[in-house]
């Protein structure tokens, strides 16, 4: 090995052993307890016109229903998911919302309590932009460990190596993959040469067997996206990313002698997708990548009907389905993953709800999250809490504690799910002040500050409650309707995740608290000391 690559493998390896402890609204056109499926059954002579079957979603289906009900006695099916981007639960904390790694799992116990012999591949993208996660850097390495470990219970056959996993840091996620991925999961990228020492971590193509179906199984990953990432164990340890031109006639003609059907997944923009499934005919199904959350419910049908399309959309709300049958081309499933899979899901609900949820309170990500200095408002200002506004206005206090904005963290306390007040990407719109110096730390350090307070919105308040008749600081709290919404100052939390049905000109009224007080009494102008520092 050379010697530059001796600082990425030990990193690889400290981080090995530090590991070993280690939200979706639904589209309108879908129903609670539905099943949102489309099958399309390539049709020879139609180009690129791939006929839509029967929509599955117009049937209503409980949690009782038979799985795939429209297929007749398919032989073997491909799960196929992908792109999750973080998502390991219902992305949001509204009702309704899709997707999950336990819904998931729930549907793989049932096609299996069902008999359907199967396989499952994942497209990759576990994570996304972890640098800009909710939660922190630091809970996103967390959760694509976990990530790993709920695959290696579904036991997946392969998940395609991406750019946006590589983005917990290049060394970081070699060292989550060596130690996260267990068989049969294989990391498969047939463009990628790995650093010496790692040549049998990422491999060209698997082999999948399904009942009597053997499928060939390969992917590729983007070089520019590749490329892009600023990192200083990539040199070493992903020294050589060619073009997928340069290797997948090779792979293709390997997997055609020894398969069934030949699978691909692409790692790259759906555009590139779409043109290596044209340019490599022998390819049955390709996999790419979507630019929305929720995917088109037809594949694609390219190479006079030959090769399908699909993309599973993005959050993790949806996976495909593709039916293999005896004497008929292979059709596809689109599996939205709503509550109709809310079952026990036991195995991959321990490591989410448990291991997850645990491992976020033992390592503090709350109380260790980065912080750093309000910006705006009254220079050197701090967070005081709503009590320490109540006592100049006390109407206006009265009505922020009737709304359920005063008992966001006490829904965090009460929340069926273990140990949420742990979790960084709750806590920031369930508190006041989170990821600001003077702001939310933990319950105990920083009690006055639980709930959605006044300071969220208007700012931090130590000055003007010092001195209530200077009006620079009194300005400086001071939000309008325009400004609110200019500056999307609810959306913050009030995003498509948790509040898919927002809209600030309905809401906002329902918050407007002015002229609520008067402030005849002399004491209101002279000033108080914060309830808490």
């Amino acid at each position: 090995m050379r010697g530059t690559s001796l600082r990425s493998t030990a990193a690889v390896a400290t981080a090995v052993a530090l590991l070993a402890y280690v939200g979706c609204s639904r589209p309108a056109s879908e129903k609670p307890g539905e099943a949102s499926t489309t099958s399309v059954a390539p049709a020879a002579g139609k180009g690129d016109a791939g006929a839509p079957g029967p929509d599955a979603s117009a049937k209503p289906s409980g949690k009782s229903s038979k799985l795939f009900a429209q297929w007749t006695n398919p032989k073997a099916i491909l799960v196929v998911s992908g792109e999750m981007d973080g998502y390991l639960e219902p992305c949001g904390c509204s009702q309704g919302q899709m997707g999950g790694l336990i819904r998931r799992y729930d549907l793989i116990q049932r096609m299996e309590a069902q008999g359907l012999p199967h396989a499952l591949i994942d497209l990759g993208s576990l994570m996304k932009d972890p640098a800009g996660a909710r939660g922190g850097f630091e809970q996103a390495k967390i959760k694509f460990g976990i990530a790993l470990k709920a695959l290696g219970a579904f036991k997946y056959d392969a998940l395609a190596l991406s750019a946006d996993d590589l983005k917990v840091g290049v060394g970081e996620a070699f060292a989550q993959f060596l130690n996260g991925l267990s068989e049969p999961t294989k990391l498969v990228a047939a463009n990628v040469v790995p650093g010496a020492g790692f040549e049998t971590m990422i491999v060209p193509h698997v082999f999948a067997q399904a009942g009597p179906v053997k499928l060939g199984i390969t992917a590729v990953v983007d070089p520019e996206a590749i490329a892009k990432l600023v990192d200083p164990d990539k040199a070493d340890l992903l020294p050589t990313v060619k073009r997928p031109d340069e290797v997948l006639a090779t792979v293709l003609g390997e997997l055609e002698a020894a398969s069934d059907y030949q699978v691909l997944m692409v790692q790259a923009p759906p555009a590139e997708a779409r043109r290596l499934a044209t340019a490599y005919p022998g390819f049955d199904i390709v996999v790419a990548t979507s630019e929305v959350a929720d995917p088109e419910q037809d594949a694609q049908m390219l190479n006079n009907g030959k090769t399908m399309l699909v993309n599973v959309g993005r959050r993790g709300k949806y996976v495909g389905a593709v039916g293999f049958f005896d004497g008929s081309a292979p059709k596809y499933l689109r599996q939205a993953l709503t509550e109709r899979f809310d079952g026990p899901g036991t195995e991959v609900k321990k490591i989410i709800e448990d291991e997850y949820r645990g491992l976020l309170k033992a390592v503090g990500t709350v109380e260790n999250f980065p912080l750093h200095d309000y910006v705006g408002g009254a220079p050197g200002a701090k967070f005081v809490g709503a009590e320490s506004c109540k006592t100049c206005h006390p109407n206006t206090f009265l009505k922020w504690s009737t709304t359920k904005h005063s008992q966001a963290y006490a829904s965090l306390e009460h929340d069926p799910k273990p140990n949420v007040i742990y979790d960084a990407e709750c806590i920031s719109c369930h508190t006041t002040g989170f990821e600001y110096n003077s702001g939310w730390k933990s319950a105990e350090a920083t009690p006055n500050l639980k709930g959605n307070q006044c300071e969220n919105c208007h700012g931090p308040a130590s000055k003007h409650i010092a001195a209530p008749d200077d009006l620079a600081f009194r300005n400086a709290l001071k939000v309008t309707a325009e400004q609110a919404d200019r500056n999307r100052l609810c959306v913050r939390c009030h995003d498509e995740d948790n509040s898919p049905k927002f809209d600030f000109a309905t809401y906002w009224p329902q918050v407007i608290h002015k002229g609520l007080d008067t402030y005849t009494d002399p004491k209101v102008h002279q000033g108080v000391a914060a309830q808490a520092d």
